[in-house]
């Protein structure tokens, strides 16, 4: 979690009970590196279809949109997907006014 003055909040989590990757907080251009980071080396770690709860997501930016489809554009040629499970409605908002809820399973 990012936790310096000028960085956004946030937090990703992994259950070890269905494996869904849930982000919270904010993301944008002051952390989307460090969210980019974690969740390639996190997605590395596993296998198959990604499911990624965003319902915790307060914020996202286009530096954070751009991230989930850099992440997707890298699952997908290694044969992998990512859908989105659930999402807040500024998630929601963004997928709707970008016309790319589809790349999500959204």
């Amino acid at each position: 979690m990012a936790k310096a003055d000028k960085i956004s909040p946030w937090k990703g989590v992994v259950s070890d009970e269905t494996g869904v990757i849930k982000l919270s907080g904010e993301i944008d251009f002051t952390n989307s590196q460090m969210v980019r980071d974690w969740m390639t080396e996190t997605f590395a770690q596993s296998q198959g279809e990604v499911r990624l709860d965003m319902s915790d997501v307060e914020y996202i930016d286009s530096s954070g949109l751009a991230v989930l489809i850099e992440v997707r554009k890298a699952l997908k040629a290694n044969g992998r997907s990512i859908k989105v499970t659930s999402a807040s409605l500024q998630v929601h908002k963004l997928f709707s006014l970008t016309q790319i809820g589809d790349l999500f399973g959204i």
